[in-house]
């Protein structure tokens, strides 16, 4: 065999040799097809491959280029079902058309890939070829498990909110009851301190029950302009009155004064409030709360193409993001307890429902927003809350 021989078997597909220069009409067809967002596998009758593009080869995850005439369950050995459905696709009598298979890759995960089979004509009509078309479905695979898996969560929800529903009632019978009880004993009866502790349990189960049905309850926002700062303040203010010590020392930073924006005064008060109860409660009776203030430049956000007019969503027009940090000189949390702060019913309190956060993070969620936490044992922790900075403006102003 000579060198020319050689190259030209060897050559993979889209790379041109000295001995397999395309045509011009061939050089056309060759880019048309690289230049196509699916990809594209062909084989000959004998199961070897014709082409692979780079579209192809990347869904597939294959290292190389395989070479022209290569085996297809070669080419394919790590998807042995997709080679087989090529080799069946000669003898069946109704191809697959936009038909669906799971894939091994990379991740654990896996891939979904949709395909359509194509017979390739010879000269006589018999095929001599078949190609398949097909393309990476996992995104939308994993969107609509996405869906159901909301589905199933809100289904989840209502479940628990009839439970809390059923149990709330038996709860206040026994509390009623049991307070009756507690009339007709003597004062100086020492059943009476039982009774106490099951009027107790009673109502901590009932505010558990509350809590519950607060956190299934879906948050629905009421927008209008409100100036952070002030929000804060009234967050501030309540939180001292409950659990402000002497030794405890606030520290306010704020770059400079923020426009107003949008959000849900009330809801985004009760966040802060919440914040700055759990620091207040991680110091104990002496510490610094810690309260900055400031912005940062939101990121050029992605836009949807083919958009119908009218179709903008107003609310993702901002340029900017409103940060603030609360931070503590507590005890710090738990490296393995960080990932669960937001977890709906974790808690390390001797007291508490654990669902002030999950709340929390729900409702910045709903604004759009980004909530996160940083702690080291003995270093403290920090709760940082980015808002969208939505002005009102942007809102009215049709599409």
């Amino acid at each position: 065999m000579n060198r020319r021989a050689s190259i030209r078997e060897a050559a993979p597909y889209g790379v041109a040799t000295e001995a397999s220069a395309p045509a011009a009409g061939e050089d056309f067809y060759r880019r048309l097809i690289d230049g196509m967002r699916c990809g594209i596998l062909v084989i000959e009758r004998t199961g070897r491959v014709v082409m692979v593009n780079d579209h192809a080869r990347a869904i597939l995850e294959l290292p190389e280029p395989p070479l022209r005439g290569a085996a297809i369950a070669e080419v394919l050995a790590d998807h042995p079902q997709l080679a087989q459905i090529l080799h069946d696709a000669f003898s069946m009598s109704l191809l697959p058309n936009r038909a669906e298979i799971d894939l091994k890759s990379r991740s654990e995960s896996g891939k979904t890939i949709g395909f359509t089979i194509s017979l390739v004509p010879g000269p006589g009509g018999a095929p001599t070829g078949a190609a398949l078309f097909f393309k990476d479905l996992t995104h939308v695979e994993h969107k609509e498990e996405q869906e159901r898996l909301k589905d199933r969560l809100a289904a989840l929800g209502q479940m628990a909110a009839n439970l809390a529903h059923e149990i709330r009632n038996p709860l206040a019978s026994i509390e009623v009851s049991t307070s009756l009880l507690k009339r007709r004993l003597p004062d100086s009866a020492g059943e009476r301190e039982l009774l106490d502790k099951i009027i107790a349990e009673v109502r901590r189960l009932n505010r558990t029950i509350t809590s519950s049905l607060e956190f299934v309850r879906p948050v629905s926002l009421t927008l209008a302009p409100a100036s952070i700062r002030a929000v804060l303040d009234d967050a501030l203010t309540v939180a001292l009155g409950r659990r402000g010590r002497p030794g405890i020392r606030i520290e306010r930073t704020e770059s400079r004064e923020l426009p107003d924006f949008l959000m849900d005064r009330g809801q985004l008060r009760q966040v802060f409030e919440n914040l700055f109860l759990n620091a207040m409660e991680a110091m104990g009776e002496t510490g610094v709360l810690g309260i900055d203030v400031g912005t940062i430049p939101a990121p050029a956000s992605g836009t949807t193409p083919y958009r119908p007019a009218g179709a903008r969503d107003a609310r993702s027009a901002f340029d900017a993001y409103a940060v603030v940090r609360v931070s503590d000189t507590g005890c710090g949390v738990p490296a393995d307890h960080l990932d669960k702060l937001f977890y709906p019913f974790f808690t390390t309190k001797t007291h508490g429902s654990g669902v002030g956060l999950s709340m929390a993070k729900k409702i910045v969620d709903s604004h759009r927003g980004v909530i996160d936490v940083a702690s080291r044992p003995g270093a403290g922790t920090v709760f940082t809350v980015r808002l969208p900075m939505t002005a009102w403006a942007s809102v009215e102003t049709p599409a």
